[in-house]
C-alpha cells in the first residue's frame, strides 16, 4: 500500500471495505466519499490533503471538538491502566459524582450503556417497572434509535418495512410548527398538539400508559425546535396520565443546546428518566439512564444484573466520560454554543428571504435545522437538488448533513467563531448557487 499515491490509497481503502460491508450503512459515508487521515478541533483531512469544516461531527458527537489534548491524555492513560471491567474503577464513581452535580435533586442517579438505543430501551424498561404499565406515548418524526425495541418509538418512514414491532406505543403528532398539522400558529393555537395528543391517547390507547418518551428537539427529523412551553405542557400530561416523562437528550445534551441538557431551559420541567448519549463520550461509545432509584426498587429493573451491559461503564467510556464532561465546565462550552447560537440566530434569520430554496432555518445554540423547498412553494426540495447542494458544500470544504431537504448542522462547540463564519459563508453560497 505505501506505494500506491493519495488518489490511488483513497480508492483501495474504500473499495477494501465496500467490498465486505453489509448494506445500510451511514449515508454520509458513501455521499461524503473521503477517508479521514486526521482531524483536529472543526477540521478534517482526507487522504486526499483536502480540509473540510466538521459540521456533522458523526451527527452531534464532538461536542468538545476533534482530539482535544485534555480528553486524548485522559483516554491514554486510562489504555495504559485499565479498559475491560465491570468491577468499580475510579473513572466511573468521579464521573457519576460529576454528572450528578449537573442535575436536579431526585435526578441524580445513574446507569451506563453504550449506545442511545440501548439506553432507550432500557429507559423504557424502566418506565414499565416503575409504573406497572405497559404503554408508551411518543411522537411522529421522532426517533430513538434503530435496534426493534427503539424503532418502534419512530413515528416516520424508517419504520416502513421493518416490523413487525413491539405493541404497546401510541404515536402523536410534534410541535413542528412550520408544518402544523392543524395549520394553526403558535402562540394562538395554545398548545393544540398537546391537547390533542391527550384525547388521541384518551381514545386510541388501553388507559395503560407508562412513559411518554419526547425529544426536547427532534434531531433525525431535522432539527425540530418546539416552542417554549412546550415540554411544560408535557410534563403536564404525564403528571395527568401517571406516566413518566423521558426526555432523549442524546443529541441535545452535554452543551449543544446553550444549557449543559435542554430541559433546563424551561423552568417547570424535569424529566423523570433522562436518556444520554451521543457525545458523552466524544467518540466512545457510551450512553447512560438517569433516574430515581426509589422509582424501580423492589421491581423486575432492579433485579441484580437485569440491566447490565456487556460494556456500559467500561473503564475506558468512563474515563472518556469524565474527560469530556470536565472539558465541558472548565471551558464554559454550553455558553460558548449559547454565545454561538446568537451568532448562527442573526445569519439565518433572514436566509428565507434572501434564499428561494430556504423555507425555513431556526437554532437553539449549536442545533441547526434548515428547511429546504421548491422556490416559492413549501413543497420540499427534490433529494437530487438536495444532493447538489451537499456535494457544493463539500467542494467548499464543508461537510454537513445535507444531502436531503432537511439539514442538520452540528458544529463542535469548539468552533473558532472564523471557522464558523466561514461555514455559513459556505452555505449561503450554496443557496444562492441552488436558487
Amino acid at each position: 500500500m505505501s506505494s500506491l499515491n493519495a488518489p490511488e490509497l483513497t480508492d483501495h481503502v474504500i473499495a477494501g471495505e465496500q467490498r465486505h460491508r453489509l448494506p445500510g450503512a451511514q449515508s454520509m459515508t458513501d455521499l461524503a466519499g473521503i477517508v479521514v487521515a486526521r482531524a483536529a478541533n472543526a477540521e478534517i483531512w482526507d487522504l486526499d490533503g483536502n480540509r473540510y469544516l466538521d459540521l456533522f461531527t458523526g451527527v452531534g458527537v464532538c461536542n468538545i471538538g476533534h482530539a482535544h489534548p485534555a480528553f486524548r491524555a485522559a483516554v491514554s492513560a486510562q489504555l495504559d491502566r485499565c479498559i475491560v471491567s465491570n468491577l468499580y474503577t475510579s473513572a466511573r464513581s468521579r464521573f457519576y459524582e460529576l454528572l450528578a452535580a449537573q442535575l436536579p435533586p431526585g435526578l441524580r442517579q445513574i446507569h451506563m450503556f453504550s449506545t442511545g438505543s440501548e439506553a432507550v430501551e432500557a429507559a423504557v424498561k424502566f418506565a414499565r417497572a416503575a409504573t406497572g404499565r405497559h404503554e408508551v406515548v411518543s411522537f411522529w418524526g421522532g426517533f430513538h434509535g434503530k435496534t426493534q425495541g427503539a424503532l418502534v418509538l419512530h413515528g416516520g418512514p424508517r419504520r416502513h418495512r421493518s416490523g413487525p414491532f413491539p405493541p404497546g406505543v401510541h404515536h402523536v403528532p410534534y410541535a413542528y410548527c412550520y408544518r402544523c398539522p392543524f395549520q394553526l400558529e403558535h402562540p394562538s393555537c395554545d398548545h393544540h398538539c398537546v391537547d390533542f395528543a391527550e384525547q388521541s391517547i384518551s381514545h386510541g390507547s388501553t388507559g395503560d400508559v407508562a412513559a411518554i418518551i419526547v425529544e426536547p428537539i427532534q434531531g433525525t427529523n431535522g432539527n425540530i425546535i418546539p416552542p417554549r412551553g412546550y415540554l411544560a405542557r408535557l410534563r403536564e400530561l404525564a403528571d395527568r396520565l401517571g406516566a413518566l416523562l423521558i426526555l432523549d437528550e442524546a443529541i441535545t445534551g452535554f452543551g449543544r443546546t446553550g444549557t449543559m441538557f435542554c430541559f433546563q431551559q424551561e423552568d417547570r420541567v424535569v424529566p423523570d428518566v433522562l436518556v444520554l448519549g451521543k457525545s458523552m463520550a466524544s467518540g466512545v461509545p457510551a450512553s447512560a439512564v438517569v433516574s430515581r432509584s426509589e422509582l424501580v426498587e423492589g421491581t423486575s429493573f432492579a433485579v441484580p444484573s437485569a440491566a447490565a451491559s456487556t460494556f456500559g461503564g467500561n473503564p475506558l467510556a468512563s474515563a472518556a466520560s469524565l474527560a469530556t464532561l470536565e472539558i465541558l465546565l472548565a471551558e464554559d462550552l454550553p455558553g460558548r454554543a449559547r454565545k454561538l447560537g446568537d451568532v448562527v440566530a442573526q445569519r439565518i434569520a433572514s436566509w428565507p428571504d434572501r434564499f428561494p430554496v430556504v423555507g425555513h432555518a431556526a437554532n437553539a445554540g449549536l442545533v441547526i435545522g434548515v428547511e429546504l423547498v421548491l422556490p416559492g412553494t413549501t413543497d420540499p426540495l427534490p433529494k437530487d437538488r438536495a444532493l447538489r447542494i451537499f456535494e457544493d458544500l463539500k467542494a467548499r470544504g464543508v461537510l454537513a448533513m445535507a444531502y436531503d431537504a432537511k439539514i442538520r448542522i452540528y458544529p463542535p462547540l469548539t468552533i473558532p467563531t472564523h471557522q464558523l463564519d466561514e461555514a455559513l459563508d459556505a452555505f449561503e453560497a450554496a443557496f444562492h448557487t441552488a436558487c
